[in-house]
């Protein structure tokens, strides 16, 4: 039998109210004009919600022995399940007492079947030993006691379906070694035990200790979770959260790339890694080519250096790394001359050409001179002086004898005191010891934009060879940087590398077939253990579903993911998730024109604290249909 209840508003006016309060009390929506069902039908084995069924399985057996998290199956389950855990603790001195009355029982049961000659019953004997067992851990106060209840709730669009979803669930559940039953004759109590209401209406306890309860804890999916890992989305197919830890021993390495289109969330998912990451003690490395993580750093500390002929920052390219202890043994002057060489090669020697022999002979000597005339030589004693700069060394190339050092000294004039000079005039006045680093390469003439690069990856190298934590290295838009040799050769060697310095390289770029189609991009690629896959556009899908061999609901899923949405690659898996944030979050990592325009209106108006009406309200040529305000106030 079933019986069916129609949902309909009293004609009969709240008590304590006028006819014409009550009548307006009537015309307003309340909440249960919005959530509730027009009817429900409530059967023997089911409940009916308009046009959907619903079931309510309870779970009345357990497995004697379990591992953490072994309610995944139903988590991980194809369809949506909704699981409803109740708890209810109890007084562990009760629970002492009671446990040592049943021991007293299973004794006296033992005794006489010794008595009578029969042999030890073995259920018996487990009892005796986990009753014994739970009540020492109760006594020290290791464990307590709780009773729980744990339900199942069903949904489907017919009956038929809503019995198929039943033996399949009823299947998963024997898998584990769990028993259920259906809640014949309580549906309706069934349903209400699993909204969020935190009520229990079935009553169905099962008494587990905290140890057992803890293997319970829902809120972890066999799909990618990590003991020390950070939020980085939640999961589309079971809404459980993907925590993920970059420098976890599972993976190869803790290098990163993330392909997007423009605008769909690829800065912003990584300004959240960062700021997550950062507070479970990684230090960033960040080189921002459009501007986009100003805020942030401001936010949370960090070191920002707008690298540009014009700023009044400086690095000065002669610093000496600082190498603690020197346990490896380096010469580290040596290694220093080395770099400078390469940068010299870079802005010296003709486009497309490189310095002879003769020309690196000269600066590496010249170079040594400078130095020692700063009082720095082979001894690590002297390597704490301040170091020489430029406009130093083009001194000594003008003091050397020979051709080839004057033609040296003629193109070094530009970097020191002609148009270039900006980046290389002084001494380094910057601390770059900070735990948040940002280079902005925004204003960096093209020119100069080599030099920057080479300037960045000398600092990184210096950085990770001095003390060995972990560290991401953030390239955005790498693509503006792979496209000068000198940075596509950066980064293939920082992929190659960063793993033996306990360093991480996070590559972000939207020219998806252009990074896959050059010989960097591809080593970047194959040299990145982890992937996320954002929305991708239909003309540069096609290069992204042959590099990652991705199924046809993958590749449909990517065109068709709202903004946040992608597929995340580690440990093998392939993880659809959704990016979230918090509303602080949120305005540390959005980058949306309309809400930085609306923010600075409402920072430079006037009557931005007034309350006032907006100027879009007041000019509306539209009539409005004004409706009576919700609640009661």
């Amino acid at each position: 039998m079933s019986f069916i209840s129609v949902r309909r508003r009293s004609d009969q006016r709240p008590r304590g109210l006028s006819a014409e309060e009550g009548r307006f009390a009537l015309g307003r929506r309340s909440l249960a004009d919005l959530v509730a069902p027009a009817a429900t039908e409530l059967a023997r084995d089911h409940l009916r919600l308009d046009y959907q069924y619903t079931r309510t399985l309870v779970v009345t057996g357990y497995p004697r022995s379990v591992s953490p998290g072994w309610l995944s199956p139903l988590i991980d389950f194809e369809e949506p399940l909704e699981i409803s855990l109740h708890l209810y603790p109890l007084e562990s001195d009760q629970m002492v007492s009671t446990l040592t009355h049943k021991m007293v029982q299973l004794q006296s049961s033992r005794l006489m079947a010794a008595r009578g000659g029969h042999l030890a019953d073995p259920e018996r004997e487990v009892a005796f030993e986990d009753a014994e067992r739970l009540r020492d851990a109760l006594q020290r106060g290791e464990e307590r006691i709780f009773s729980v209840s744990l339900y199942l709730l069903l949904r489907a669009n017919s009956l038929a379906a809503l019995d198929d979803l039943t033996r399949r669930v009823e299947a998963t559940l024997g898998g584990m070694l769990a028993n259920s039953r259906v809640a014949l004759l309580e549906q309706d109590a069934g349903f209400r035990s699993c909204l969020p209401q935190g009520q229990d209406r079935l009553l169905v306890y099962r008494n587990l200790d905290t140890s057992s309860l803890a293997t319970m804890f829902p809120f972890s999916s066999s799909t990618l979770s990590m003991e020390r890992g950070i939020l980085y989305g939640i999961a589309k197919r079971n809404h459980s959260p993907v925590l993920f830890d970059p420098f976890d021993e599972s993976l190869e390495n803790a290098n990163m790339v993330v392909f997007a289109k423009s605008g769909a969330g690829k800065s912003y998912f990584t300004k959240l890694m960062a700021l997550r990451n950062l507070l479970a003690g990684v230090d960033f490395l960040v080189i921002d080519p459009e501007d986009e993580y100003r805020t942030l750093c401001t936010a949370v500390g960090g070191q920002y250096l707008r690298l540009a002929s014009s700023s009044v920052q400086h690095l000065n390219p002669f610093d000496l790394p600082l190498v603690v202890g020197d346990q490896e043994g380096r010469d580290r002057l040596g290694e220093q001359v080395v770099a400078l060489l390469g940068l010299f090669e870079l802005m010296l020697a003709e486009p497309g050409g490189s310095l002879n022999v003769h020309e690196r002979a000269v600066l590496d000597r010249a170079v040594f001179q400078t130095y020692a005339a700063a009082g720095i030589t082979e001894g690590t004693t002297t390597h704490g002086r301040e170091a020489p700069l430029l406009r130093d060394l083009k001194e000594v190339l003008l003091s050397s004898p020979g051709e080839v050092a004057a033609g040296l000294a003629t193109r070094l004039r530009r970097y020191v005191e002609g148009s270039l000079a900006g980046l290389f005039s002084g001494p380094t006045n910057v601390a770059l010891d900070n735990r948040f680093v940002v280079f902005n390469v925004q204003a960096l003439e093209p020119e100069l934009r080599p030099l920057g690069i080479h300037l960045i990856a000398s600092f990184v190298w210096n950085q990770v060879r001095r003390s060995r934590r972990p560290r991401l290295l953030i390239i955005d838009e790498a693509w503006s940087l792979m496209q000068y040799p000198e940075g596509g050769a950066f980064l293939a060697s920082m992929a190659r590398r960063a793993r033996k310095y306990y360093l991480g390289l996070v590559t972000i770029t939207q020219d998806v077939a252009d990074f896959l189609g050059c010989d960097h991009g591809r080593t970047l690629l194959s040299n990145s253990a982890v992937k996320l896959l954002m929305k991708q556009d239909s003309a540069t899908i096609d290069p992204v579903v042959t590099a990652f061999k991705l199924s046809p609901e993958e590749r449909q899923f990517l065109l068709g993911a709202s903004k946040g949405e992608g597929l995340f690659f580690a440990r093998g898996n392939h993880v659809a998730l959704q990016v979230e944030a918090s509303p602080s979050e949120h305005r540390l990592a959005t980058t949306a024109p309309r809400e930085l325009a609306e923010r600075e209106a409402e920072r430079s108006s006037p009557g931005a604290s007034g309350g006032t009406v907006s100027d879009e309200r007041q000019a509306a040529p539209r009539r409005r249909l004004r409706v009576a305000p919700e609640g009661g106030e």
